[in-house]
């Protein structure tokens, strides 16, 4: 909520504090708001400011000056010469080519040393030969909303009211006064932090409401304005037009007679206005809605907005005479669904196509708004309409949000439907919009009555009772509560009712408490009337106090703690942990080459994403990790390493069945049905954890954790030490992906994989060809049948993958089905302990490099190592295997065609004795003779 302290005095005095300001040789003195008082205030209130704006800050050097005189550039025929009165004892020269510069004006002038925001600094300067000594600014250059059809292509000038200006007897003595203070536009806004319960909070009247009852307890003296509503000034009450409203159901507005046909089911209202004057608003009111953020329009729209800002109630102004109608004085509006396909042009002029379910405000050609959330421009108030019909509506909350959603379009309006408005309040919102109209205009528009909307049964579709909820509180609920007698009770009654509560003395300790309309949302109990004098007083004055119950120790959830292995394992590697929605986008199978969106499992649409640009649960993790990777290089960080541990989904049961028929139809998933994904492969349904297979599965979508990591960059930097970088290797990802298995106690091997379906030699999987063609493997576990499962995969990204997520540095990736990991390490298993004990014997390495054909894998030469020695250190050299590392591979200058030379290192732990040389030997002379005899290897170094 961003609160405007000038708004927020339109209904009660803050406090303030004077400050001198020396501008342009000028003593200023100044009154500023004292924030020292009002932020902390709201703060412990429980709405946290997040930030405060100055509106203004920054443009103290930008005066008021007056034009003295003009005369032609002499070499420039656009260009002008003027001679500006800033308040010096000389004019001010200053070139100027605005169309609108002239003498006898009042201007807004930046002087030499201002930076304006949009970055330009002011200078002295030549312009063709003519000295300027400052700049005559518009209201865009000033970081000001700008209107052409008020402002123009000119220059600022102050002394029009519809610019934002006031009169010229007041400008008089204000040349050479920054123009901020001048034309008392500064403002002071409070970006607040408020929670989902206080709707109430997201207007100004209740930031207000909240400040009188901060202030009431500390004793700050403040003033509640009688003249912050506009009601007072007109012969309409909210009585007159809450009785129109229960008995019209058709009304006349001059010749025109207006009726409204609810299909929708929903509580609605309009109020009719004839003889309306269409012009911008008074400098007071543009100002005030320019400081929060709005444009200003006319003051018609900004009447509209001024309610909504004020009192947090929503409302949408039509044309009349612009609805469409068979009879030009029969006109009518219908609230109903739209059609799938209807076209609707908004005020923001982009056409948008609706949904079934979109709920809009009609006539009989089409949509004439987005009930909620967006007018539209066929029928928006112009500088013609003479006659308008007020629309307040009370539509579904959760019906605007997914509309609002759908169309990617959040307004100040359907956020506060979101939240909840106070329907009892919406009287009183009409009253003050046909108020405020009439107090801006010359010509006093005419009220021609209110009516309400009639469903297909012509029941009117309207509220007028309201149930107030009592609540009896008494003197022993604070005990009760929180514990201890804090403040006296009368101090309680106290600050309930500056809070809007009435209160109805029962006896000495009770009191019955009438919730208001804007609390009746989170105000249910005894409780909640203890936390609002609590929260006032101040949450610090509750004692603490230790907590008396049994401590009952529950046991860590298996998968969980299974998880948190994994990433414990993950982050000693080097890894650090990101943590992301579920959520991927829809063209991120495409940017992975996959040749469907159902390559990996088909995806779940959402209805209604969070994330407008990310409509479908992730199948994998892969997409999201590029993406931080991508932001990371944009952010300085060059190389790193990245794991995710997170669940995916499908759109299909532990059983195969899909779950939602209507799955994604809007973004095409619905005509990929056809694509079958191979059950062999780790992203099958089938392979997925259905959590603990509670009978419940069936039916929902199969949830998969998975893990994803990346190593991108260098693995090591260049330094003083190293001559050069160190390049992350297939290798490095395949040992990480070997340490975590192992460290659940999994053993895996490895395979090539390939793009190509039916190949022969290698075997396929639809990520490989997001993957560079040398450089990608996929990773097997056994089942309890000894059958191969596929667990996962790894590689370096293919140029064409890292240009479509615009990373620009080498990438490896990998990505493990934990639910396989899961499934296997629950089985009945004999687990080989590579170290059982403390070490008592010194460990030996040994490193060997041999000349090998090109075909041969490190998983080939791994096997045969093993199975050299293997039956040795079982029986005649009693050791451990601690590891085979290959550290070296070497193709280029001196290597025969089609030839490497892979260097590897033997690590073994002897477990009954010391070995003897003869040992060493017989284990080299063992692993040399089997790779030269199976590989016809040729022995480089020992």
């Amino acid at each position: 909520m961003l609160a405007s302290l000038n708004f927020v005095e339109r209904f009660i005095t803050l406090p303030k504090v004077t400050q001198n300001i020396n501008i342009n040789s000028k003593n200023i003195s100044t009154t500023q708001y004292d924030l020292e008082k009002i932020a902390p205030l709201l703060t412990r209130q429980g709405f946290e400011v997040d930030s405060i704006q100055v509106w203004g800050a920054g443009l103290e050097t930008v005066v008021v000056g007056y034009i003295e005189k003009i005369e032609p550039h002499p070499t420039a025929g656009k260009l002008q010469i003027c001679q500006v009165n800033v308040g010096e004892a000389t004019l001010r020269q200053i070139v100027c080519g605005a169309p609108n510069a002239r003498a006898d004006i009042y201007v807004a002038v930046a002087l030499p040393s201002t930076k304006l925001p949009n970055g330009l600094e002011i200078k002295p300067s030549k312009i063709r030969d003519a000295e300027s000594n400052g700049m005559l600014c518009a209201r865009d250059e000033l970081g000001l909303p700008t209107n052409k059809e008020i402002d123009g292509d000119g220059i600022w000038e102050l002394d029009i009211d519809s610019q934002g200006g006031v009169p010229r007897k007041i400008l008089e003595n204000k040349i050479g006064y920054p123009i901020f203070y001048a034309l008392n536009m500064t403002d002071t806004l409070l970006e607040l932090s408020v929670t989902p319960n206080r709707p109430d909070m997201l207007c100004h009247e209740g930031v207000a409401r909240e400040l009188m009852a901060g202030f009431t307890y500390a004793k700050i003296t403040f003033i509640k304005k009688k003249d912050a509503e506009f009601a007072a000034q007109v012969t309409l009450t909210e009585e007159n037009i809450k009785a129109d409203a229960i008995k019209n159901s058709r009304a006349k507005c001059g010749e025109i007679s207006f009726t409204c046909e609810n299909h929708l089911n929903i509580p609605a209202f309009f109020v009719l206005i004839d003889s309306i004057e269409v012009k911008p608003s008074p400098a007071w009111l543009r100002n005030q809605l320019e400081a929060l953020g709005q444009n200003s329009i006319n003051n018609i729209v900004d009447t509209s907005n001024y309610v909504l800002l004020a009192y947090g109630q929503p409302n949408h102004a039509f044309d009349l005479e612009k609805l469409s109608s068979q009879n030009p004085k029969e006109k009518q509006l219908i609230l109903r669904n739209a059609k799938a396909g209807e076209k609707f042009i908004g005020l923001d002029s982009k056409e948008r196509s609706l949904y079934e379910a979109d709920e809009i405000v009609a006539d009989i050609e089409g949509a004439q708004a987005i009930l909620g959330v967006l007018g539209g421009e066929h029928s928006k108030v112009s500088s013609q309409s003479k006659k308008i019909v007020v629309e307040f509506a009370n539509p579904n909350a959760v019906s605007v949000r997914r509309t609002s959603r759908r169309h990617g379009r959040q307004t100040d309006a359907s956020f506060l439907f979101e939240k909840g408005v106070d329907v009892q309040k919406r009287y009183k919102a009409a009253l003050e919009f046909f108020a405020l109209i009439s107090a801006e205009s010359k010509n006093k528009p005419h009220y021609c009555s209110t009516i309400h909307s009639v469903n297909a049964q012509k029941k009117p579709m309207i509220v007028t009772q309201f149930n107030a909820n009592e609540i009896e509180f008494n003197s022993h609920d604070q005990e009760k509560v929180l514990g201890a007698n804090i403040i006296p009770y009368k101090d309680q009654l106290e600050i309930i009712e500056s809070l809007g509560f009435t209160l109805k003395n029962e006896s000495e300790s009770k009191t019955k408490a009438t919730v208001p309309s804007w609390r009746s949302q989170d105000i249910a109990g005894n409780a909640d009337l203890v936390e609002e004098f609590i929260r006032i007083a101040g949450i610090d004055l509750v004692p603490s106090a230790s907590f008396q119950s049994q401590a009952i120790v529950s046991h860590d959830d298996p998968q969980f703690a299974f998880n948190e292995k994994i990433s414990s394992r993950c982050s000693a590697l080097g890894y650090n942990e990101v943590i992301s929605l579920h959520f991927m986008r829809a063209d991120d199978h495409a940017k992975l080459s996959l040749n469907s969106i159902n390559s990996l499992g088909e995806p779940v649409a959402l209805i209604n994403p969070i994330i407008g640009d990310e409509p479908l649960m992730h199948t994998t993790l892969i997409p999201d990790l590029l993406r931080k990777v991508s932001r990371n290089i944009s952010y300085g960080i060059k190389s790193g390493q990245l794991f995710h541990s997170c669940r995916t989904f499908q759109n299909r049961d532990a059983n195969g069945e899909r779950i939602f028929n209507s799955n994604g139809e809007s973004i095409g998933l619905h005509n990929e049905l056809t694509y079958k994904l191979d059950n062999t492969l780790e992203y099958h349904y089938t392979h997925g954890y259905a959590y603990t297979k509670e009978e419940s599965q069936t039916g929902r979508p199969v949830e998969t954790p998975r893990l994803a990591g990346i190593c991108f960059g260098n693995k090591s930097e260049k330094t003083w030490q190293n001559s050069a970088e160190t390049l992350w290797s297939l290798h490095d990802i395949m040992a990480h992906v070997q340490e975590i298995s192992r460290s659940v106690g999994v053993e895996i091997s490895f395979a090539r994989i390939s793009d190509i379906e039916n190949n022969s030699e290698f075997q396929f999987h639809p990520i490989a060809k997001a993957l560079h063609p040398g450089r990608r493997v996929s990773f097997y576990i056994k089942d309890e049948n000894n059958k191969s499962v596929s667990l996962g995969w790894a590689g370096e990204l293919h140029p064409n993958t890292m240009r479509n997520f615009e990373i620009e540095v080498p990438c490896y990736v990998f990505e493990l089905n934990i639910a396989i990991l899961m499934h296997k390490t629950m089985l009945p298993k004999e687990v080989t302990q590579r170290v059982t004990n403390a070490q008592k014997f010194p460990t030996i390495t040994r490193d060997f490099a041999f000349l090998l054909d090109e075909k041969i894998t490190g998983k080939d030469l791994n096997d045969v190592v093993l199975n050299s020695i293997k039956d040795i250190i079982k029986s005649e050299v009693p050791a451990v295997l601690n590891s085979i590392k290959i550290f070296d591979i070497y193709r280029g200058k001196g290597m025969p065609e089609n030839k490497k030379s892979v260097a590897f290192q033997i690590s073994l732990e002897p477990t009954e004795r010391t070995f003897t040389e003869k040992d060493i030997l017989k284990l080299t002379k063992s692993i040399i003779n089997n790779v030269t005899e199976k590989f016809n290897a040729e022995l480089r170094g020992v």
